[in-house]
Formats: structure tokens, C-alpha cells, sequence
């Protein structure tokens, strides 16, 4: 896998694991919100599976308004953004002035306001970036055991399976994200996906 393969699979990451899965939660309250509630810019530290790969980094902004979310590898010249409204995921290539169009990932995402579905066990409460959030033990998308730390309003802050750290938030802005950060450049040529 090309180095930039790679970050884009690490970034599709935090698309797959910020997306709820499974069956419907048993009660109201015995579930994260997985969709941040507001604005929020956070970066992440992402491990790779592969020991002799360096962690990632990268920057997801979501503005809650729109439903969008941008996802910027570090050092990439290469970026996603996902309209949730829409149902797509532009992955725009600025080295090659190209953009590829695909169908969002995963199924279709909370409601604001809506927790999670699925099988979710409450953990311990710890701090991750300077902010509080809450341990759940889940499945993630491919069926791995995860344990994913949410704060209240519903953002990501880290991600755990078996003992590894796979996930991290190092800095967090609930700033409000203007609309330019999610626009697709004009004047881009559009290439097929390879596999849709």
C-alpha cells in the first residue's frame, strides 16, 4: 500500500468508526451520541496496524448545521469531504486538480439529538485532549470489539481495541466551522472510483 493509500485508509477510519452499527439500543440512555451535537475541529493521532508504519495525523472538522465533515491527512495532498445530507464523499486530489465522488460510508448517521443504535456498554469516564468523556465498549464496523470514548456531545476523543490505542484526539475547537471549509474547489476533474 502507497504512503498515501495508507493515510486515506487511516482516515477512512474515523469516517467508519464515528458511524453507529448493530441493532437498536435497549433504552434511551444506554448510548453516546456518535454524531457531534455542534461544530467541533479535531485533531488526531491515528496507529497503524502495521508497527513499522509512524502514527498518523490528521483533522476532522463537522459542522452540524450542514452535516458535512472534512478529513485532512497530515501532509497530504489529498482531502475527503462527506455530505451526510447528500449521501457522498468527495475525495479531492489537489496534486492532480481531481476529485472522485463515492457514497458516504457506512449507514445513514444519527439524527442531532439522536443516540446511537446498537449494542453499547457504559465504561469509565476519563480525560483524553483536556476534555471528559465516556468509555463504550461496541463493535466497530468490521465487527471488531472497540472501546471508543465520547464526550456528552457526542465527539470522538479515542479509540481502543484489545490494548492498542488506534485513535486519539490530541486538540479539540468547538469553534463554528464556516461553510468555505467544506466546499468542493470549482474547476476540479471529476474520475470515476474504481470500485464505487
Amino acid at each position: 500500500m502507497s504512503g498515501e493509500s495508507h493515510r486515506l485508509a487511516l482516515a477512512g477510519l474515523i469516517l467508519a468508526l464515528t458511524l453507529p452499527v448493530g441493532p437498536a439500543a435497549r433504552a434511551a440512555g444506554d448510548a453516546p451520541f456518535v454524531t457531534p451535537q455542534r461544530d467541533v475541529d479535531v485533531s488526531y493521532a491515528l496507529a497503524s496496524p502495521d508497527p513499522s508504519i509512524p502514527v498518523q495525523h490528521q483533522r476532522m472538522r463537522w459542522s452540524a448545521g450542514t452535516r458535512r465533515q472534512r478529513v485532512d491527512p497530515d501532509g497530504s495532498a489529498t482531502y475527503m469531504i462527506t455530505d451526510y445530507r447528500a449521501g457522498s464523499l468527495t475525495v479531492i486530489d489537489q496534486a492532480h486538480g481531481a476529485r472522485t465522488i463515492i457514497p458516504a460510508p457506512g449507514p445513514a448517521l444519527s439524527e442531532p439529538g439522536q443516540r446511537a443504535s446498537g449494542d453499547w456498554a457504559r465504561g469509565e469516564t476519563m480525560l483524553v485532549a483536556g476534555e471528559s468523556c465516556t468509555v463504550w465498549h461496541t463493535h466497530d464496523t468490521d465487527g471488531r470489539v472497540s472501546d471508543v470514548c465520547y464526550s456528552d456531545d457526542g465527539v470522538m476523543l479515542q479509540v481502543m481495541q484489545g490494548d492498542r490505542i488506534v485513535v486519539r484526539a490530541e486538540q479539540v475547537s468547538r469553534a463554528i466551522q464556516p461553510d468555505l471549509v467544506f466546499v468542493v474547489p470549482a474547476g476540479l476533474k471529476t474520475i470515476q472510483a474504481a470500485h464505487p
